[in-house]
């Protein structure tokens, strides 16, 4: 499936950097480059794809007129606390900041087994935060 076509994208990019000589430019480049860009992808890939799926949870445990508002919940911490957590992830790498990510995005993706509106408000902000 999706999943199966997006794993042979990224290891033919990361098949292809190897083959190719590195420009001087490129040379400084850390190997955690290499390796961190194909899984970046397949995360935010992953995030992307879950917006109809988390739509339908949702509507089915509230009114259709909350549901668009537990996603601008979401949208709403990303833009409050993205530069926060760009900062972060700058200071401590983003191999530390994608461990982070998926924490994050793991507990946010537990919420929505609850029925109760203020835990699918707080797993849309954490959902925010870790996107």
């Amino acid at each position: 499936g999706l999943f199966g076509g997006l794993a042979i994208a990224a290891a033919s990019a990361r098949l292809s950097g190897r083959r190719q000589k590195a420009a001087p430019d490129t040379a400084r480049q850390s190997p955690l480059g290499s390796r961190f860009l194909p899984v970046f992808w397949l995360l935010r890939a992953a995030d992307w794809l879950q917006g109809p799926y988390f739509y339908e949870a949702y509507a089915s445990k509230t009114s259709a007129l909350v549901v668009p508002r537990l996603f601008l919940a979401g949208f709403g911490s990303t833009a409050v606390c993205g530069p926060f957590v760009g900062r972060l992830t700058d200071r401590y790498g983003r191999k530390a900041g994608t461990l982070v990510f998926a924490v994050i995005y793991a507990m946010a993706a537990l919420t929505t087994k609850s029925n109760l509106l203020t835990i699918l408000f707080l797993g849309r902000v954490l959902s925010g935060i870790g996107t």
